[in-house]
């Protein structure tokens, strides 16, 4: 017998495709799935319930999709950092790659998704499609991620950085880790493939790619022109920018999610447009690596999809909205580009649609992943205005309650699956090991 559960809230925020807001409404929960949502009274006149939220006074929205993390980035927060890196490849070359990505262990993974997955939920997040680079830390690394995952209660699509940059050995390990993922699938935990980039990736190893994609049915992330290098790279290399060689090794589909694109040029947007390729914008870590400001509000008029997405770096979604929301207007000098209900359906709607999936919505048939907010800014609140409130200032909001997969997981604020203390301890002894790996 499935739990049935029932909401009732003050403002229910559905981010259906009517952008419906429900003031003084229920959500009825049955199993892992929403069955029914409407004003008091018209849900419980018809339905019993055996747990009952009173969510009155409060704000409900669908849990929040960070559509591109690497959950083990938190391990290097306040990292000391031996060489200051010049431009966006010098942080790969003389920072990330030999003092980050090659000295990760499982149990620095473990330890950091755990940690990183425990903050996601306690900010409203419910989901994260990560990308993991710890090219000797294989085989068996996805599995010790789900696992941390699966212990906290947060839903992840959960891939392997495929790259050629650790040689071929590691390039094929790469491509077993994220097959085994997508075929062990699960209700909370699920795999994708992924890969790095054009210069860490022969034209064979992309082509390899996209075709298993393809006959896995399964979704590919990548990096896409995360700073000037990439571009410069295909250029001399191929004669031609990053987004035609991806389309001439049909590498391109509507399965395809494209992080960064911070260069990527209104040619490239219109052929990732044709194919149906999802964007991910990532603008708080673009600003900390010096990559630049990718040319989004051009990708939303162009009609591509652009979901939202933090790199493991500012790992709070509501600030990532807000940092979206106001550095295009910056840099167009228009008001008027990417408003607040875009950015929030960045978050939400438009990252289910890229991962084919029934979240990012409250809605009949939908998965039960949902955020209960106590929200009380010193304005009136309406079901008007509650999305751009939530928008600009939703990084203000008390995250009270979360329900992922139909299960409350975070009650109080606190988590009900997991010891929070133990689990911050676990992440500090993993930094400091892999901290002192480094020689910081």
């Amino acid at each position: 017998m499935e739990l049935t559960t029932l909401i009732r809230a003050s403002l229910i925020v559905t981010m259906d495709s009517a952008g419906r807001v429900v003031r003084d409404g229920e959500i009825l929960i049955e199993g892992r799935e929403v069955i029914a949502i409407g004003k008091s009274g018209e849900v419980s006149g018809k339905f019993g319930a055996e747990l009952r939220i009173d969510a009155r006074g409060e704000v409900v929205i669908p849990g929040l999709i960070d559509s591109h993390r690497h959950l083990y980035g938190i391990l290097t927060r306040g990292m000391p950092v031996k060489v200051r890196p010049k431009d966006f490849i010098s942080f790969l070359e003389d920072f990330w790659w030999p003092y980050v990505e090659n000295q990760l262990t499982k149990e620095h993974i473990y330890a950091a998704a755990k940690a990183s997955a425990l903050e996601a939920l306690k900010t409203g997040t419910t989901t994260v499609v990560d990308i993991l680079e710890a090219p000797y830390a294989l085989p068996g690394a996805l599995e010790v991620e789900a696992r941390a995952l699966e212990e906290v209660g947060l839903r992840g699509y959960l891939s392997f950085e495929v790259t050629e940059r650790a040689g071929e050995e590691v390039r094929d390990m790469g491509f077993t880790e994220n097959v085994n993922m997508v075929r062990r699938g699960g209700d909370l935990v699920r795999g994708t493939l992924a890969i790095h980039t054009t210069f860490t990736c022969s034209p064979e190893c992309i082509r390899r790619a996209g075709e298993l994609g393809r006959s896995l049915k399964a979704r590919i992330q990548l990096h896409l022109e995360e700073g000037d290098y990439e571009k410069m790279y295909a250029r001399v290399k191929y004669r031609k920018l990053p987004v035609e060689l991806y389309e001439d090794l049909g590498f391109l589909g509507p399965n395809v999610i494209a992080a960064q694109c911070v260069t990527t040029e209104p040619k490239e947007l219109e052929i990732l447009r044709r194919y149906g390729v999802n964007l991910v914008h990532v603008p708080m870590s673009n600003c900390e690596v010096g990559g630049g400001f990718a040319p989004i509000p051009e990708a939303i008029d162009t009609g591509l999809n652009v979901g939202l997405g933090t790199d493991g770096y500012v790992t709070n979604m509501f600030d990532v909205m807000r940092f979206a929301f106001l550095i295009h207007k910056c840099r167009l000098k228009n008001p008027q580009v990417m408003p607040a209900h875009e950015v929030f359906r960045m978050a939400t709607s438009n990252a289910g649609r890229a991962l084919n999936a029934n979240i990012g919505s409250i809605m009949p048939g939908y998965l039960a992943d949902i955020a209960i907010l106590r929200f009380k800014p010193p304005t009136p609140l309406s079901e008007v205005n509650v999305v751009d409130m939530l928008a600009l200032f939703g990084y203000l909001a008390e995250v009270d309650k979360v329900i992922v997969n139909g299960a409350l997981v975070v009650d109080g604020g606190r988590s009900v699956r997991v010891d929070e203390e133990a689990v911050r301890e676990g992440c500090v002894r993993a930094s400091e090991d892999l901290w002192s790996r480094a020689g910081s």
